[in-house]
């Protein structure tokens, strides 16, 4: 199926042939974003969004109280090339790699580029901490009591309010509060799968949920993406009419690892997929509310056959360190809620009650367009010293949303030995064996650019270079 071509692609491209017909040189100001956003009648953001590919790609550059003016001439920055067709259903043995990776980059790296988490110069932390008080400050406060398995009222009234405008808006009654995403995709998965399932899976996906499926005993089935518009439904057609598939679990928006995202045409699409073939979803939406566009609804508010368990988090906008997420998975919620009791009966009243006050107050919009703004431009600075650094058959995804860029190194690139020698200079980076049930990217690894971009920052991208030479 042909990949959507969004309106700040087709920008970016309107901009590039202009430069080029022009014959501008190293130096020379391109259109200013207003002109721009005059002479093509689009958007002042769209415009933005067109000139972040184009400084990703290293064509322009931003120049203080210039604009932008045309770089030095670049090299073609090339898509990854990612898994296309669904293999057979495969064993997954990844835990323990993962663990000890994981382990090993927060104790030894100094530059840590391998966990998926914003720093707190990202955050909104000295109004989170307001919000903390006042929540273990009130009289006869319940708050030191156990909470309710569901989750604290005040949370829960917010994040189905969040949700009210969606096509099909969720019920407050339906939603289940829990510790972080990855408790919310156990639980889902312990709801509906027994040991010995399929599982489909995007191919990379995140490690954390092949993890989850390890340790249950699930197959994963691979299903190949587009690195701009996510999961191929063409792909997923084939693997549902040759496998007896139990469940998928997908990212629509913000992939993990690429940072691509499903056309809301296309989640439509799967949605319908599913429900017609009565298999349900998982959406893991950690990450969407990351996404640069501001408006890309999840699958879960298309659902008509009820058919979606949405999960999601406050992990990767607020506070990583509280560990609060939440469910809503419809018609199987009484299920994981029998399900969340048995485990560890409620999560943390206080936290879920501050984060309830945050969203009450109204400020939190603000916060997260300030902050999809400030991953944007981080972003933009990571691709390009990446592309400029690394050697010329790198090949990057050009993330729209979320926290990371991944990146397909040279055929005889070992990632895994690259992370060891990266980690022995105090360098934490991810390799792409752990986004996989099958050493199929071995020669990939994922970087988080939430780390504020500085001198420090750009020499361990220049680090990893050197140690691919």
């Amino acid at each position: 199926m042909p990949g959507r071509i969004f309106r700040y692609e087709q920008v970016a491209s309107k901009i590039e042939e202009t430069i080029k017909m022009l014959d501008l040189q190293p130096g020379d100001k391109v259109p200013s974003v207003r002109q721009v956003s005059r002479e093509l009648k689009v958007s002042l953001n769209t415009v933005f969004q067109a000139y972040a590919i184009l400084e990703a790609k290293g064509l322009i550059f931003s120049k203080p109280k210039s604009g932008y003016v045309v770089n030095v001439p670049p090299r073609t920055l090339n898509a990854p090339h990612l898994k296309q067709n669904a293999a057979l259903p495969a064993v997954v043995e990844i835990t323990g790699m993962a663990a000890a990776m994981m382990k090993n980059a927060k104790e030894n790296g100094i530059v840590n580029f391998s966990i998926l988490a914003p720093v707190n110069e990202h955050l909104p932390v000295i109004k989170l901490n307001k919000y903390v008080t006042a929540a273990l400050s009130e009289t006869r406060n319940e708050n030191y009591q156990y909470p309710l398995v569901d989750g604290h009222p005040r949370l829960l009234k917010q994040i189905a309010r969040r949700a009210f405008e969606w096509p099909n808006s969720i019920d407050q009654q339906h939603i289940l509060v829990t510790n972080g995403c990855m408790e919310a995709i156990n639980l889902c998965l312990d709801a509906i799968a027994k040991p010995g399932d399929i599982v489909a899976v995007e191919s990379p996906t995140y490690h954390g949920i092949l993890q989850s499926l390890e340790q249950r005993g699930l197959k994963a089935l691979e299903i190949g993406i587009d690195t701009q518009t996510g999961l191929r439904l063409d792909n997923l057609r084939a693997a549902i009419a040759n496998n007896n598939i139990s469940v998928c679990i997908f990212m629509p928006t913000c992939h993990n690892p690429t940072g691509c995202a499903m056309p809301q045409s296309n989640k439509i699409e799967l949605v319908n997929l599913l429900g017609e073939h009565n298999i349900p979803l998982i959406e893991d939406d950690a990450l969407g509310e990351l996404n640069y566009h501001g408006n890309n609804l999840p699958a879960k508010a298309y659902d008509t056959y009820d058919n979606v368990l949405y999960c999601s988090s406050f992990s990767k906008t607020l506070a990583p360190g509280f560990r609060v997420g939440w469910v809503s998975a419809g018609k199987y919620h009484h299920e994981l809620e029998k399900l969340k009791f048995g485990s560890n009966i409620s999560t943390n009243g206080v936290l879920q009650d501050a984060i309830g006050r945050f969203l009450e107050s109204g400020q939190y919009d603000k916060h997260i367009r300030k902050m999809r703004l400030s991953l944007q431009s981080q972003m933009v600075k990571y691709v390009g010293t990446i592309s400029g650094y690394f050697p010329k058959e790198t090949r990057l995804s050009i993330p729209q949303g979320g926290l990371s860029v991944w990146i397909e190194l040279p055929i005889t690139t070992d990632a895994f030995a690259l992370q060891k020698a990266a980690l022995a200079k105090g360098i934490g980076i991810c390799p792409g064996h752990i986004f996989s049930a099958s050493n199929i990217y071995h020669q990939c690894i994922r970087i988080n650019y939430c780390p504020l971009w500085n001198n420090k920052i750009d020499n361990a991208i220049k680090t990893i270079a050197s140690l691919l030479s």
